[in-house]
C-alpha cells in the first residue's frame, strides 16, 4: 500500500488494487503445474515453494488442489528478506532436509532467482511466457529422470 501511495494513487484505488492482487483469480496456476507437481512428488522429490510474495498463498493452492504437493514455503513476508538473498534458499534447504548439491532451484527471475546458481544450487530460469499455456516445466521431469 505505501507503495501505491507513493506511486501517487489515492487510497481508494491503492486498496482496489491490493484486493485484486489477493485475489486468487489474479494470479492462476498455469496448466502444466498440477501435473509436474505430481511427477516430482512421484520420483520421491521434495518440494518447497520460495516466493518473493506479500501475502499467503497456501490456501490459494489448496484451492487448486497443489498445496499437499508441496513440502515447505518459504515466502518473503514471512521471513523479513526476500530473493536475491541467499538466506531464501538456505532456508529451502535446511527446511528440505537437502543439500545444495543434490537441489534443482527452477524459477522465472534471472536477477532473484539467479542468487541460487550463486548459492552453488543447480539452477533453471523458464523464460517469460508469453501467453497463458504450459509453463514448459516438463524440462523439470526430463532433469529429474
Amino acid at each position: 500500500m505505501r507503495l501505491f501511495r507513493c506511486a501517487g494513487l489515492d487510497n481508494e484505488l491503492a486498496v482496489a488494487l491490493y484486493d485484486l492482487d489477493l485475489d486468487p483469480a489474479s494470479h492462476p496456476l498455469y496448466p502444466d503445474v498440477p501435473g509436474v507437481l505430481t511427477s516430482v512428488q512421484a520420483l520421491g522429490a521434495k518440494i518447497a515453494l520460495v516466493s518473493n510474495i506479500h501475502f499467503d498463498l497456501r490456501a490459494d493452492l489448496r484451492a487448486y488442489g497443489v498445496a499437499h504437493l508441496i513440502d515447505a514455503y518459504v515466502l518473503s513476508f514471512e521471513q523479513g528478506f526476500q530473493k536475491p538473498d541467499p538466506r531464501m534458499f538456505a532456508l529451502a534447504l535446511e527446511s528440505l532436509c537437502v543439500e545444495r548439491t543434490e537441489t534443482l532451484m527452477v524459477g522465472d527471475s534471472p536477477l532473484h532467482d539467479g542468487a541460487a546458481a550463486a548459492a552453488g544450487i543447480a539452477t533453471l530460469i523458464l523464460p517469460p511466457p508469453f501467453e497463458f499455456e504450459d509453463r514448459g516445466l516438463r524440462v523439470v521431469l526430463r532433469l529429474l529422470e
